[in-house]
């Protein structure tokens, strides 16, 4: 976090549609991190359970929403090294970097009013986005672990409670197993990502628990302008550990601990520099209970810790020193069950505290936040018939914290056709509000309504062969009680906040894939939100048609002239938006398997141009390339 962002410290049900039966698919089935997804077809990665959408694991191919699967092969292709960097690869996101492991993102409605998307870890909250922005810092996972990214580009309010309104996005590490078994090493240099390497160690510790370790080290160059200093260090030690304790109850546990250094430094305020550093972590633990099919029991807890340290000084004297510091203790537990034929019903609750601390020593102001939430959310899954289904579900959410409190409601109703087993289509109707915000003014506890969002998304997934697949969403938003101007109570002096504001956007996401020959893949993408914001004062308040770019496409390209050599090109446009200028990218990645042990890849990031914008800042995104080498024990 720069000290720029200074000013800004003050859970959706997927239903299933199966091809040939009447129930949702068994969590207890093996998901894809018992596959091999490189050798899967179209057809085949359509049907890798996810559990983004319901909180359990469904078929991808016959979920009733807005959904994308980046998999392991096209992480791995990508030559990117960092999640925010893979996410732009999503359809329909919208990725900005600030300085290095800082980002805007967003989904649909950019970052105004509802900013931001909740991020998980294997299905678990991390971080809470206090300011809207998640803590990419200290999730510099080693891209080796992850075995897919689920993307809910939409409402996912409904299954995972606030935070959600523009969607979801989980991350899914490898089990520990007979794919993460011995020891992986990589390492790599070049312009931009400087200096790195990380490891993955894993073994079997007998017939029911396997575990791994990982670690990652890496230097990264700060940007445009080249200034000395600038630049992104980071340390990470994780592991994960997988066990089945009895027949069908099994455990899992997973930590990281994370150290990481920005220095920033400003050419347009010379002299200036910021020195950033962060200390994370995080341990998260599942017990899942199979009681029969279409049954289960499961509990979730989760711990995580954030420790922010920030010093700006001009020409070598201290301007300001922040110390931020965030706990986040959260526990779920959840029921599914089938009490009749064709009908599925799930249950849960979830509690979570969160206390965050920020101190500026050279102002002698400091001030502490303390929050606690519940939710519980429900989801009726109906099979009307074997081509149809539909899914009601919802949360109820209450809120009491220092500046948010109150209750919230984010219901969906979702509708599945399956006219053919190729074929998808899919409506949904959703409404997400988050709690209202309070504080004190004039010695009153004033109240400001928060935004809230009506979602109408319609959707086609259709599969041409075994060559071509082809997914296209599109969705109508309301967004209604936006601030849009300020009155002062004539008898307290107390300000009042003006929540007429209201606008209306539309748009639409559309990916297709190709697989023309067995060595060749193409993929596409494109995007476009249009908004249209009304009883708001421009020159007053930012309108969502201007915080977000009306049009983002993507393509991408491997091929494999020979079984040992791969060769992957990614291009990438995001059109003009605010005062940020339209921009290309185009990565090129070579890799050799030297050995069926030891690969050697060639990558060159940013090649259209030396650099260019992409957030609000002087900050800029610079050309580079870089060498790495894999070794397989």
């Amino acid at each position: 976090m720069s000290t720029k962002l200074l000013p800004l410290l003050i859970g959706m049900g997927l239903p299933l549609v199966a091809q040939s039966e009447q129930t949702v698919q068994d969590p207890g089935q093996a998901t894809s991190g018992d596959l091999d997804l490189e050798d899967l077809s179209l057809e085949e990665l359509m049907d890798v359970p996810i559990e983004v959408g319901s909180r359990q694991t469904q078929s991808l191919g016959k979920t009733a929403a807005s959904v994308f699967v980046l998999n392991e092969p096209e992480i791995r292709r990508s030559g990117m090294r960092s999640v925010p960097e893979l996410l732009r690869l999503v359809p329909g996101l919208v990725m900005a970097q600030d300085v290095p492991g800082a980002y805007g993102f967003s989904s649909r409605l950019g970052e105004y009013g509802f900013a931001g998307m909740l991020v998980l870890i294997d299905g678990q909250r991390l971080y809470t986005t206090l300011l809207r922005r998640e803590y990419w810092q200290a999730v510099d996972l080693p891209v080796e672990i992850i075995e897919r990214i689920e993307v809910i580009r939409g409402p996912g309010g409904s299954r995972w409670g606030d935070k959600a309104s523009q969607g979801v996005i989980n991350i899914v590490t490898k089990k520990a197993g007979d794919r993460t078994q011995g020891l992986r090493v990589t390492g790599w240099l070049g312009s931009e990502e400087r200096l790195g390497g990380s490891f993955r160690y894993g073994q079997k510790l007998g017939d029911q628990t396997a575990m791994y370790l990982y670690g990652k080290k890496a230097t990264r160059d700060g940007g445009f302008p080249d200034v000395s200093g600038d630049r992104w260090d980071n340390s990470s030690l994780g592991g994960r550990v997988d066990t089945t304790l009895s027949d069908g109850t099994t455990w899992s546990v997973d930590g990281l601990y994370h150290d990481s250094f920005i220095g920033d430094s400003y050419e347009s305020f010379m002299g200036y520099s910021s020195l950033n550093m962060i200390k994370a972590g995080h341990i998260k633990s599942k017990v899942h209970i199979d009681h029969g099919p279409n049954q289960f029991t499961e509990w979730r807890f989760g711990a995580n810790l954030y420790d922010q340290d920030i010093k700006d000084d001009f020409n070598a004297t201290p301007q300001q020193h922040l110390r931020y510091r965030e706990d986040l203790f959260d526990t779920m537990l959840m029921h599914s069950w089938s009490p009749a034929p064709s009908h599925q019903f799930t249950v849960g609750a979830v509690l979570r505290t969160l206390n965050v601390e920020y101190y500026l020593a050279i102002a002698s102001f400091g001030r502490e936040y303390n929050e606690t939430r519940g939710d519980l959310f429900v989801s009726w899954d109906w099979d009307i018939s074997e081509q149809l289904r539909l899914t009601l579900g919802g949360n109820l959410g209450y809120q009491d914290g220092d500046t948010t409190t109150g209750v919230d409601t984010q219901p969906d109703i979702r509708l599945a056709y399956q006219p053919r087993d190729d074929t998808t289509i899919w409506s949904a109707i959703s409404a997400n509000k988050e709690p209202d915000s309070k504080f004190r003014d004039s010695g009153l506890l004033v109240r400001r309504q928060a935004s809230n969002l009506t979602a109408f998304e319609v959707g086609l997934r259709r599969r041409f062969g075994e060559s071509f697949l082809i997914q296209a969403d599109a969705y109508y938003y309301l967004v209604r009680d936006q601030e849009n101007g300020q009155v002062t109570e004539p008898n307290s002096g107390a300000t009042l906040f003006l929540t007429d504001g209201k606008t209306d956007a539309f748009g639409g996401e559309i990916h297709a894939s190709w697989k023309p020959t067995p060595q060749t893949k193409l993929t596409a993408f494109a995007a476009q939100t249009e908004a249209d914001s009304s009883n708001i004062d421009a020159s007053q308040y930012f309108l969502i048609e201007d915080e977000v770019p009306r049009f983002r496409g993507g393509l991408t390209a491997g091929f494999e002239p020979f079984p040992r050599l791969e060769l992957d090109a990614t291009l990438l446009y995001t059109q003009q938006w605010s005062n940020i200028p339209s921009w290309w990218r185009l990565d090129l990645r070579v890799a050799w398997r030297a050995t069926d042990n030891t690969s050697i890849e060639l990558v060159g990031q940013n090649l259209t141009d030396p650099q260019h914008q992409e957030y609000f800042y002087d900050e800029q995104i610079q050309r580079g390339g870089y060498v790495m080498v894999t070794h397989q024990f």
